[in-house]
């Protein structure tokens, strides 16, 4: 799993986006057909990005499962009628008007979250034809984007579904192919891993990291159907929980996994139903708050993180975010 990230900057990142999408789409093993919809899809979504909002971002992750997930992010006027902007036929830019229903049309699940004045974030998820849609308990989304000039990313995440689903981001010390290395060996380490505690978990990418430049790495056991998350977390990685009882954060201790872990902790946390569970590194700011997002937690969780990304990513080092809950 990786994505790729595209400024729209100009009118030729349009063709730049079309083409970075055909090379994912060849990694992930999509057939003819679905590249060349994926292809239509991100040439869709980047005009739009440079003629509504004038600039963005494309995200094109390959999510592995013979699944390629578009996000186009903007900070754009944004759309005060979002039902009648799919409408074929309805433009405010001079063009034909079939864009964004054709976009709808080609993609295997597709959201949206727009408001006037607060900009436009789209996902367009294609799979390969006769793939199977995922079948999990909880609805897992994330981004890792690597810092603007950077070609590999220093963050990653990785989950393992069972009885319950483990989560695990880490942030490796820096950014560049130091970092990204670190991040590597940190999702082997967690993917060759016993489903065993969380705290277990983290000791046992301490030891895998132990030649690397370190990390930090959080590890979550959510399981929602008990109504219990169990987290163990050192260094900068940060969390929350967000529910109808408020927000609660997650506590990570110091030290850097790989080189300094003195005590490896866990803690146990309520679940109630209907949470959201959001994990982040250090490239996302600290200060902000879910609730300025009206209606944007009943969207996809790759949609949710995507938004936090765009306008929280601090634009000086690799930035995560994952989001879950349960489906």
């Amino acid at each position: 799993m990786y994505t790729v990230s595209i400024p729209i900057d100009g009118a030729d990142r349009v063709g730049e986006a079309r083409r970075r999408a055909a090379d994912v789409a060849r990694d992930a093993g999509l057939d003819e057909t679905a590249a060349g919809e994926l292809a239509i899809v991100v040439t869709e979504l980047a005009n739009n990005i440079w003629r509504h909002a004038g600039g963005g971002e494309m995200l094109i992750t390959n999510c592995g499962n013979e699944y390629v997930e578009t996000l186009a992010l903007d900070k754009g006027p944004g759309m005060a009628d979002i039902a009648r902007c799919f409408q074929d036929g309805y433009s405010t830019a001079g063009s034909s008007g079939t864009g964004l229903g054709a976009v709808q049309r080609l993609s295997s699940h597709f959201d949206i979250y727009s408001a006037p004045g607060k900009g436009t974030a789209l996902l367009a998820r294609v799979r390969r034809s006769g793939a199977k849609p995922f079948d999990q308990h909880v609805e897992v989304g994330g981004v890792s984007v690597p810092m603007r000039g950077e070609t590999v990313c220093g963050d990653s995440f990785a989950t393992a579904d069972g009885a319950a689903l483990y989560l695990m981001v880490v942030d490796g010390l820096g950014h560049g192919p130091g970092a990204a290395d670190c991040a590597s060996a940190a999702v082997v380490a967690f993917d060759e891993a016993d489903r065993a505690s969380p705290a277990d978990l983290l000791r046992e990418i301490h030891g895998a990291l132990r030649t690397t430049r370190g990390a930090a790495v959080s590890v979550a056991r959510i399981d929602f159907q008990s109504g219990e998350l169990r987290y163990s977390g050192v260094g900068n990685i940060a969390g929350l929980i967000r529910s109808g009882d408020g927000v609660k954060h997650l506590l990570s201790h110091p030290g850097i996994v790989g080189h300094d872990v003195r005590n490896v902790r866990e803690l146990t946390y309520a679940l109630p139903p209907g949470s959201l569970v959001l994990l982040y590194s250090d490239g996302i700011a600290t200060h902000w708050s879910l609730s300025a997002y009206e209606g944007l937690l009943l969207r996809d969780p790759s949609l949710i993180a995507g938004v936090i990304y765009r306008d929280q990513s601090r634009g000086r080092d690799d930035a995560t975010v994952v989001a879950v809950r349960s489906r």
